[in-house]
C-alpha cells in the first residue's frame, strides 16, 4: 500500500477551502459534484482536494475535463488529466470535447463560453448538484481589474461570486493564492500541465495578469488580496443595491399588462439615484432590452428628474415614455420572420 504524503500547510489549505465551502451549501447526502480540470495547476489541486473531502462529507465527486482543441496535443493533455483525476478516486471521469468559434469578443470570450456550455451538460446528463472551478485569488483580482477597465459599475468589479446558483458553479479557492495551490501539488509530488495560453499576451486576461505582478512588486505585497477584497466588498454593495431597487420597482409600478409596465413618476424621483438606475436598468431587461447602457439610463432618468415634453427613449427591444405622471415602458413586437 503506497504511504499517503505528509500533510503540509498548503494541503490543508486546499483541503480545508473545500471542506468548508461545501458545508456551507449544506448538499443532500450522497450528492454528485463535479470538478472542471484542465490539468493545469490550480483545477488538478482541486481534484485531489475534492477527492479527499468528499467521500467525508458524504458526497460523491466526478470530473469533467473539457478539451478545446485550440493546441497541438490538447487530446493527449485532456487525457492525463483524466487519468490523474481517476487516480486520485474521481468517477465519471469525462472528457467532453467542444469546438470554439471566434466571435467578436474574441477567442478569450468564446472558449469560456463553449467550456461552460459543456460543463453545464455534463452536469445535467450524470444530475450532478454542482461542478467547481478551481479559480484562485490572483484569478479574483484578474477579473476586477478586467471590471475596472470595462467601467461598468459596481458589479463590473465585483468579481466572481464563489457559488453561481444560477449556472450551479462553485469556486472554492478563491482566497487562496496560485502559489499555495500549487504548492500543495509541489508537497505530493503531483505534476501537472503548463497552459502556454497563460503566457500569450494577446490575451487580455494574461496582459493583465503581467501587469498585477508588475504591481504587487512595485506597490508591495497585498495589492493582488486587495484588490480580491474590492470583489468581496462591491458584491455586497452591489447585491443591497439590487435589493433596493427589487422594492422600488414593486412600490412604485402602478399598472401592468402583457406588452407594458407603468410607474408612478414620483415615486420614482423621490428615490436615491443609484437606487433609481439600478432598478430603471432593472426595468429595460426585465421588458426584454438587450446590453442597456449607462448612457440609456441616464436618458430614462432624465424623464423623471427633468421633465420637459422630450421624446421617448428608444432601446432595442422597448421603448420607454412619460405620460403624464407616469414612467412607461412598452415592449416592441418582434418584426416578421425574426426568431
Amino acid at each position: 500500500m503506497p504511504q499517503r504524503p505528509r500533510l503540509t500547510p498548503a494541503m490543508a489549505d486546499v483541503r480545508r477551502a473545500v471542506r468548508e465551502g461545501l458545508e456551507k451549501l449544506s448538499l443532500a447526502k450522497d450528492s454528485l459534484v463535479l470538478v472542471a480540470c484542465s490539468g493545469g495547476p490550480d483545477s488538478l489541486a482541486l481534484a485531489n482536494a475534492l477527492a479527499f473531502e468528499a467521500p467525508r462529507l458524504g458526497l460523491r465527486a466526478g470530473a469533467v475535463i473539457v478539451d478545446h482543441a485550440l493546441q497541438s496535443g490538447s487530446d493527449e493533455i485532456a487525457k492525463q488529466a483524466k487519468e490523474s483525476c481517476e487516480s486520485f478516486g474521481l468517477g465519471p471521469a469525462i472528457i467532453k470535447n467542444v469546438s470554439v468559434i471566434r466571435t467578436g469578443d474574441g477567442l478569450e470570450a468564446a472558449a469560456r463560453e463553449a467550456r461552460y456550455g459543456a460543463l453545464a451538460k455534463a452536469r445535467e446528463e450524470f444530475g450532478a448538484e454542482l461542478v467547481l472551478t478551481g479559480h484562485s485569488l490572483e484569478d479574483q483580482a484578474e477579473t476586477v481589474m478586467l471590471g475596472i477597465a470595462r467601467g461598468s459599475g459596481l458589479r463590473s468589479i465585483s468579481g466572481m461570486a464563489q457559488y453561481d446558483p444560477d449556472r450551479k458553479l462553485f469556486r472554492p479557492l478563491l482566497s487562496l493564492s496560485r502559489a499555495t495551490i500549487r504548492q500543495s501539488l509541489d508537497d505530493q509530488n503531483i505534476s501537472y500541465w503548463l497552459d502556454p495560453h497563460n503566457q500569450d499576451e494577446s490575451f487580455a486576461r494574461v496582459r493583465v495578469r503581467n501587469l498585477l505582478t508588475e504591481l504587487e512588486a512595485q506597490l508591495g505585497p497585498g495589492f493582488v488580496s486587495g484588490l480580491a477584497k474590492t470583489a468581496e466588498l462591491a458584491a455586497e454593495a452591489s447585491d443591497y443595491l439590487v435589493h433596493q431597487a427589487q422594492e422600488l420597482e414593486k412600490n412604485a409600478r402602478s399598472a401592468a399588462s402583457a406588452k407594458s409596465v407603468s410607474y408612478s413618476a414620483q415615486a420614482l424621483a423621490a428615490a436615491h439615484p443609484a437606487v433609481l438606475g439600478q432598478m430603471l436598468k432593472l426595468v429595460c431587461e426585465l421588458a426584454g432590452a438587450k446590453n442597456v447602457s449607462s448612457t440609456q439610463v441616464s436618458a430614462i432618468s432624465r424623464l423623471i428628474t427633468d421633465w420637459h415634453g422630450q421624446k421617448p427613449t428608444q432601446l432595442s427591444g422597448i421603448t420607454v415614455e412619460r405620460v403624464k405622471d407616469q414612467l412607461v415602458f412598452t415592449s416592441k413586437p418582434p418584426k416578421p420572420g425574426a426568431c
